[in-house]
């Protein structure tokens, strides 16, 4: 699954699964509202050159090559299972975070957005504090 992931996103099986994880999950959180416009996508380039070290031109090429494809079904609670194996509890907050940003990147949160960060932050087994939490940080770095 997560091979499938990575072959998807266009950087073939050379990607840490930690960075693939995150890719499928913000891929997701856009697409949320159909509506996935540049500040979006490049939020999500700038969160990936910042968390993942990768350049900013890599990681925009990656999010302009995944979103060019036609959407691609995969088990979130798949990748969820695997956070929830593999992550840290401060990777798993780095996660929401990113979500967040992501989807507060064009200035409004959608409903659906708002849904699903509720419901992989439920899976994560996150509580609402540090939901609250998360989305502050997400605010204030968009903010800065």
């Amino acid at each position: 699954m997560i091979d499938a992931l990575k072959q998807l996103l266009g950087g073939g099986s050379d990607l840490p699964d930690e960075t693939t994880v995150a890719v499928g999950l913000l891929l997701e959180v856009i697409r949320m509202d159909d509506d996935y416009d540049a500040a979006e996508r490049t939020a999500v380039a700038r969160t990936l050159s910042r968390r993942f070290g990768m350049s900013e031109s890599d990681a925009s090429r990656m999010v302009v090559e995944a979103t060019a494809k036609p959407r691609t079904t995969y088990d979130d609670n798949q990748l969820l299972k695997s956070v929830n194996q593999h992550f840290s509890p401060e990777q798993k907050t780095a996660l929401l975070e990113m979500l967040w940003e992501i989807a507060l990147a064009d200035g409004e949160l959608h409903r659906f957005e708002n849904h699903a960060i509720l419901a992989i932050a439920n899976k994560l087994g996150m509580g609402q504090a540090e939901l609250n939490a998360t989305q502050a940080t997400a605010k204030a770095r968009l903010a800065a």
